[in-house]
């Protein structure tokens, strides 16, 4: 490992090693900590930084590592190796973990963030952790910040940055101690201590959205994602609670707002509105702010009416506001036996038989509890929404595989693969209307 360059950035009032004591103090103890470690100067300082602050506590905490190959370069292997030398001189238990099979020929990015989440989380269970750390700093929340600002479209939530905490897959959290803490003071920290880092070349790559943000100065915004994020805490709480006492489901796909809903403050209306159109059309983000705009404004009227956003279906009537998945671009999934797989983004289904299935839209109107309440419209639309399972190669009109081994959950892909802890409430309180147990808790 060789010393790098200086980076970007301001020296900041937190320092490495306070920042190490802050997160120890905060968890519940004892806990497991990972330490997502590449090599480079921001999860070596973490690894570093806990490490010495743990050896000098009696806190029950314990560490562990972990590295992931992307495989995306000749070395990579080399350096997660490197790595493991440095773990394994401080006496702390390390995996690497290697991105297989073939990777796409756009959105390396995106694409590395997903399985680079997927092989840390499964280290994580390897190693018994609980929480998982990365080296996110301050630098990358002015860089988050300024990309999201250009990109504009998610109605402004995206300029709160990055979250302190997120939890992955629904299964564990993920923690960014580092996000008050400047590069420099990390480097600063490692050379004073003359420990080494890696250089990964993709950092000065300008293919990449973030590295041509880097390189330009992303203006520095000192408090101010801590305030956006205490503000979109307290927004994600009034559409819990707006969520929470005013909206029903029916049939597991049908959202109703009461008429009341339309006295709640605009702001609170429009954020609720935004995330139970995500979770009606099964999308993994919100509408954006002009089509958010335009579904005020038919909200706001008297008149009924009825729009489709992001694959849902919006229906302003007297009786309240109906929100449910659009009946076009439904479509059929192959499920193997033993198998589980997110269908049309609102259901997951496991398939625990020994049975080779298909998930297709239903074929008749709805007719399960609360049938009678739905005008006949309704019921054909619910219909045709809902999944219906039948055995691989059944004929049209064949009637729906019954078997236990069967396993349908709704899904809400808004929240299940990365859920911030500023929309931990709302989100929760979405589980519960559709009768969903709650997401898991955070570990601080």
């Amino acid at each position: 490992m060789t010393s790098g360059t200086p980076a970007m950035g301001t020296a900041s009032p937190i320092l490495p090693d306070d920042a190490a004591r802050r997160l120890l103090h905060s968890l519940h103890a004892p806990s497991r900590i990972l330490v997502a470690i590449s090599g480079g100067s921001d999860s070596t300082g973490l690894l570093i930084a806990l490490h010495s602050a743990l050896s000098q506590s009696t806190i029950p905490h314990s560490l562990v590592a972990a590295t992931v190959d992307h495989a995306l370069r000749p070395g990579s292997a080399d350096e997660a190796l490197a790595v493991s030398r440095l773990c394994a001189s401080l006496g702390i238990p390390h995996l690497v973990r290697t991105w297989q099979g073939e990777k796409p020929s756009t959105g390396i990015p995106a694409a590395a963030r997903e399985a680079r989440y997927g092989l840390l989380a499964d280290a994580a269970t390897a190693l018994g952790a609980d929480v998982i750390v990365t080296g996110h700093t301050a630098d990358d929340q002015d860089e988050t910040i300024t990309m999201r600002a250009r990109r504009g479209g998610d109605d402004g939530l995206g300029l709160s940055g990055m979250a302190r905490a997120v939890l992955f897959d629904r299964r564990i959290w993920v923690l960014r101690p580092f996000l008050d803490v400047r590069r420099q003071a990390i480097r600063d920290m490692l050379d004073r201590r003359r420990i080494g880092w890696i250089d990964d070349p993709s950092n000065v790559d300008r293919r990449f959205e973030r590295v041509r943000v880097r390189l330009e100065g992303s203006a520095p915004s000192p408090a101010l994602p801590d305030d956006r994020a205490a503000n979109r805490r307290r927004l994600s709480d009034a559409a819990a609670d707006l969520v929470s006492g005013f909206a029903t489901v029916h049939a597991g796909c049908l959202i109703r707002l009461s008429p009341e809903t339309k006295n709640a403050p605009p702001e609170v209306l429009r954020h609720a509105l935004a995330t139970l159109v995500a979770i009606a059309g099964g999308r993994p983000h919100r509408p954006g702010a002009g089509a958010l705009d335009r579904l005020m404004r038919l909200v706001a009227t008297e008149a009924a009416g009825r729009t489709t956003l992001c694959g849902a279906l919006i229906q302003c009537r007297r009786d309240g506001i109906l929100l449910l998945r659009e009946n076009r671009d439904v479509l059929p999934r192959p499920l193997a036996p033993d198998q589980t797989l997110i269908w049309d983004g609102r259901f997951r289904i496991s398939n625990r038989s020994d049975r080779a299935l298909v998930v297709r839209p239903g074929s008749s109107s709805f007719s399960g509890p609360g049938a009678p309440r739905l005008t006949p419209g309704l019921r054909r639309h619910v219909g045709s929404i809902l999944p219906e399972i039948v055995r691989h190669g059944a004929a049209a009109g064949e009637p729906p595989a019954a078997d236990a081994a069967i396993v349908i959950e709704p899904a809400f892909p808004l929240f299940d693969r990365f859920l911030a802890d500023t929309d931990l409430a709302l989100a929760d309180a979405v589980a519960a209307l559709f009768g969903r147990k709650a997401y898991l808790p955070p570990p601080a």
